[in-house]
């Protein structure tokens, strides 16, 4: 290879990237890098600026490429000297910058070699000359040095602090203060900066504090927070600063106000610990004075929380350790806070109380003697009260203190204990009654409730009868309490003792909280009764998610659908007995819902115990399920044949058997397909004796009894919850899919069954794909020939046909497979015979819906399904409506209307042009349904933040058509078929329109639209009225100045 004539073949052709070739021969060792320099010749040392540029920038860039470890000792002191050397060259400094910076990270690259590029930079180059970029340069190599030669620059001492202190000097890019912060915090920890620290603190206290904003759209990513939090570590990096940063924090407290007065404070709190107590100390009444006019009179939280942290910084420095004794100003804080408490209905009583709370978590001692003094004069207010209505700030003044105790001696990892420090002993039993007092007493339950929990949580306080005293006064709340408040935080805090004191909620809350669900559900008037074992059943789901509790909701809650379960002699035909039957029901479905949000519950929270309760649940739920369903000789009707409950139990029973490991559940799987199959129930229920029966018995025989064939939604959620490598207990997955297709066209009874048996088909096709190859090919033709396409056959077998079709299109589609596609086009096809066979193609346009029903989650999904179907499905559609005729189109936007959940508003924002008058025109379809798709996705992008400036003015042009379009679904109009979800969804887009349309675009509308709302405030259901109520105060708003 001519090096000679490439390079300069390069240079000349202002090609500055090092080729391929050459690269490679450098790093193979073929070419050494001196003989790039020799190559370059001229173009080095070139009298004309731009050529010498160009030669400098190439020979940097071949440094920048090839391997690190092909820079030897002799070339890189060669090239380190020749770069030095051009330092003083304004126009070469940039590519003489970025080859020494890549130079100096070489190990050949030595002390000497640093520092005399040092002096060379410092001497030779005026920063104010330079733009950001080479500044920025600079600054990256000064870094490195430091980096990497620490110890020669430490040497040069008072040289190198003054020339850096002169050379950053004035500096005001946030990029360029960003690296120059944490250079600075480097000098400051680990050089002797004392004799500096003045000059220091010029160059580094002058920016404070920061008041940047960043530019709109700033590529950097370089917020005014990173810059205050860079500075802030530099400011408190030195204790040494202290003589000069706290007049000037005093200083600057009596100006900042907002953004700046929170950053100062943040940065006293920061600093305070740095430079220690002694500094502190002189002006420490002045940092109170100042912190203390925060703490009381801030309007703004985040001023007032940092204002606390900056007391509790003070504090803490004052007083580091518990010896330290609690004298001056600690004596003054508390005093003041105490003097402001004499009048506790003032609402600087709360802002005083936080103080107070601030220093029992600052310090040992400064925190014992605020307690000390405290909570006496507390407890005597409280007994004591000038005005009953005084107790309640009083409690709430004692239950801060008390969780701030908490927060010390309860948090994980604590080092300060109460058993160290005895701050709260002598008054525990003084602070009993008071909470026993607050719990017995309206207006005070709230602020009793979290101080008990808060002493129930400080380790080995109160013993376990004192804790059992303090939950029957929790109990009491929440059996009798009618305020949702109160008892929402009871419930919260029974949890939490839960968590410590198990045994305790055991054996005192669950008995009452059980005892108190009735045996026989409440009747269709008892009100209160059944708003009572509701409520039983929250606080329950709530409580026994731990897991020392959940075996006893899981045995009691069985228990309980037992008994519900049993024959009854209650008549159920007739008034009475169908409206008892059915408020047993739904006391039935509430229960199961109990143990499925606790199931849920800790399962989201990575609880291990719950598979441990599986054989005494799902059994026990199948137990009842299959001996409702099979044959009687009396006439009663079993509970559990309601088909509510089995959709509960295989709700249930989906997410536990879905925890099971692969060989567990390969084992419940051929037990439940020999149940289903072969007749063999007792494999699968708790109890085998209640399911014995003479005759068949297999729920998906041909005969059985509409009660069995009802179990088939136990098959199926059984099968959903089932991975992917479960072996199969039977030899032919494809024979098996096959059964299954045949039972849902031909032998379901109706859309209940149906659907269990779709749903079960979905998840085989989906998870045993590969088991089945080639035969799905083979079955969706067989489908599609004989069951769809036959026009002789009966509507109803082509409607199941083609829910069978699409939903092994669905199950395929997730994974990503072609044949969903080339299924797919086959129903599209058929959109375009609306005037052959217009009820079957309207059938067919609504069946995308299957496409768009959101899988579960324990289908198997590939990344980009929704995607990929939507961008194969959506353009036929759209060129199927474009060539289509008058009523044919209708079809066309049936199916996208269907398709529209199937994907998020960011993909219909890509193709909003081609999207919007669809959905316009779609907004005058006929069923309910496929109007709430389309205005929940108009909904979903009006809501959008920054879309482009074409959407923009597309969503402009065309607000009144839309405005128009959904009002019409707004509400109930004669001839217009609607539903509550599409009045819901329209009033919802319509309140979102002011804040996405500008008024002068639909200000005209206005009067108009607030009009026709008004039609809404009639609505016959409440959820739609108070919608209505929130869209018109919307719109009387709107182009207004508030």
């Amino acid at each position: 290879m001519d090096v000679e004539r490439l390079v300069r073949t390069r240079v000349t052709s202002d090609e500055l990237e090092p080729p391929a070739e050459l690269v490679s021969s450098v790093n193979a060792g073929q070419t050494p890098l001196l003989g790039i320099v020799k190559a370059l010749g001229e173009y080095l040392t070139s009298t004309e600026d731009a050529v010498r540029l160009k030669g400098l920038t190439f020979l940097t860039n071949v440094i920048k490429t090839i391997d690190p470890t092909k820079v030897n000792g002799p070339a890189s002191r060669t090239l380190t000297t020749f770069y030095v050397s051009k330092l003083d060259d304004f126009e070469s400094l940039a590519p003489s910058l970025s080859a020494l910076l890549v130079l100096s990270k070489q190990p050949t690259f030595d002390d000497t070699a640093a520092v005399e590029a040092y002096r060379t930079t410092v001497e030779t180059i005026n920063m104010k000359a330079y733009v950001q970029s080479t500044r920025y340069l600079v600054y990256q190599l000064l870094d490195s040095f430091l980096a990497l030669h620490r110890k020669a620059f430490k040497e040069l001492g008072a040289d190198f602090i003054n020339s850096y202190t002169k050379m950053v000097d004035g500096e005001k890019d946030p990029r360029n203060l960003m690296l120059l912060f944490s250079i600075d915090r480097v000098i400051l920890l680990e050089f002797d900066v004392v004799p500096h620290i003045d000059a220091l603190f010029d160059i580094i206290f002058c920016y404070f504090p920061i008041t940047f904003r960043p530019p709109p759209n700033d590529p950097y990513g370089i917020t005014a927070d990173d810059l205050k939090l860079a500075l802030r570590e530099c400011m408190a990096a030195s204790p040494h600063f202290a003589r000069m940063a706290i007049p000037l924090f005093l200083e600057k407290l009596t100006t900042a106000t907002g953004q700046m007065m929170k950053d100062l404070l943040q940065t006293m709190a920061a600093c305070f610990p740095v430079y220690g107590a002694n500094a502190v100390r002189e002006r420490g009444p002045e940092l109170w004075e100042a912190i203390k006019t925060e703490i009381l009179y801030s309007s703004d939280l985040a001023i007032e929380a940092a204002s606390l942290s900056a007391l509790k910084a003070l504090v803490r420095t004052l007083y580091l350790t518990k010896d330290d004794v609690a004298t001056g100003l600690a004596q003054d804080i508390i005093k003041q806070c105490l003097e402001i408490l004499d009048e506790p209905e003032k609402s600087q009583g709360v802002a005083a109380t936080k103080a107070l709370a601030a220093l029992v978590l600052a310090s040992a001692s400064a925190g014992t003697f605020a307690l000390s003094q405290a909570l006496p004069q507390l407890f005597t207010q409280f007994n004591r009260p000038t005005l009953p209505s005084h107790r309640a700030p009083i409690l709430g003044s004692i239950s801060t203190l008390l969780v701030a105790a908490r927060s010390v001696y309860a948090a994980p990892g604590a080092t300060r204990t109460q058993q160290d420090e005895r701050s709260l002993e002598p008054y525990r039993d003084a602070l009993l009654d008071v909470l026993r007092e607050g719990l017995r007493t309206d207006g005070l339950k709230i602020a009793a409730t979290n101080g008990s929990v808060a002493l129930i949580e400080i380790p080995g306080f109160w013993t376990r009868k004192e804790v059992e005293d303090i939950v029957r006064g929790l109990n009491e709340i929440l059996v009798h309490d009618l305020d949702e408040d109160v008892k929402s935080n009871v419930i919260s805090a029974l949890t939490t003792i839960s968590t410590l004191h198990a045994a305790v909620v055991e054996s005192v809350t669950l008995p009452l909280l059980f005892h108190t669900l009735p045996d026989v559900a409440p009747g269709a008037k008892d009100y209160d009764g059944r708003e009572r074992y509701r409520d039983v059943l929250s606080s329950l789901s709530a409580l026994c998610a731990q897991p020392a509790l959940f075996e006893n909701l899981v045995v009691r809650l069985s228990t309980k659908l037992d008994l519900l379960g049993e024959p009854t002699d209650v008549p159920m035909d007739g008034s009475t007995g169908a409206e008892t039957r059915e408020c047993t029901v739904a006391y039935a479905w509430d229960l199961l819902r109990c143990l499925e949000s606790v199931v849920g519950a800790k399962l989201d929270k990575k609880h291990t115990d719950v598979t441990r309760y599986f054989d005494k649940i799902v059994p026990r739920l199948y137990g009842l399920a299959v001996g409702a369903a099979l044959p009687r000789a009396d006439k009663v009707v079993p509970l559990f044949r309601d088909r509510r409950l089995l959709s509960a139990i295989g709700s249930i029973a989906e997410r536990l058997v879905w925890e099971l490991d692969a060989e567990r559940q390969a084992r419940l799987f051929a037990m439940a397909y020999a149940a289903f199959e072969a007749g063999e129930l007792a494999g699968i229920v708790h109890h085998p004796a209640s399911v014995k029966v003479a005759g068949p018995s297999a729920p998906l025989r041909t005969g059985a009894t509409a009660p069995e064939q009802d179990l088939v939604v136990v098959y199926s959620t059984l099968m959903q919850g089932l991975k992917a490598e479960v072996a199969l207990p039977f030899p032919s997955a494809p024979d098996f899919l096959v059964q299954k297709v045949h039972w849902a066209i031909k032998v379901a009874r109706d859309d209940f069954q149906l659907q269990a048996m779709l749903d079960l088909i979905t998840a085989f096709v989906n998870k045993r794909s590969s088991d089945l190859k080639d035969a799905l090919d083979g079955l969706l033709e067989r489908i599609w020939m004989v069951d769809i396409q036959d026009t002789t056959q009966e509507p109803e077998i082509r409607r199941r046909a083609l829910l069978v079709y699409q939903h092994i299109v669905k199950a395929l589609a997730l994974l990503r497979n072609e044949l969903a596609y080339t299924a797919t086009d086959r129903i599209i096809d058929v959109l375009a015979l609306s005037a052959f066979d217009p009820l079957f193609v309207d059938e067919a346009g609504r069946c995308f819906g299957v496409l768009a029903t959101k899988g579960k989650a324990h289908l198997t999904a590939r990344l980009l399904h929704a995607q990929k179907l939507w961008n194969h499905v959506l353009p036929k559609l759209i060129e199927g409506d474009k060539e289509a005729e008058a009523k044919g189109k209708v079809a066309y936007l049936v199916a996208f209307a269907s398709l529209l959940p199937l994907v998020p508003a960011s993909l219909c924002l890509s193709d909003l042009p081609a999207l919007l008058p669809l959905l316009l025109r779609s907004l005058s379809l006929a069923r309910p349904k496929q109007r709430t798709n389309v205005i929940t996705a108009l909904t979903a992008v009006l809501e959008t933040d920054n879309y482009s400036t074409e959407v923009d003015v597309l969503l402009h042009a065309r607000a009144e058509d839309v405005v128009d379009g959904v009002l019409r679904s707004a509400f109930v109009e004669d001839g217009i078929e609607t539903s509550a979800n599409v009045r819901m969804a329209a009033l919802g887009c319509l309140r979102t329109i002011p804040d996405a349309i500008r008024y002068e675009t639909l200000g005209r509308h206005k009067a108009r639209v607030i009009r026709e709302l008004g039609q809404a405030l009639d609505d016959p259901l409440r959820s739609v009225r108070r919608e209505a109520v929130d869209c018109r105060a919307r719109w009387y708003r709107y182009g207004s100045s508030v």
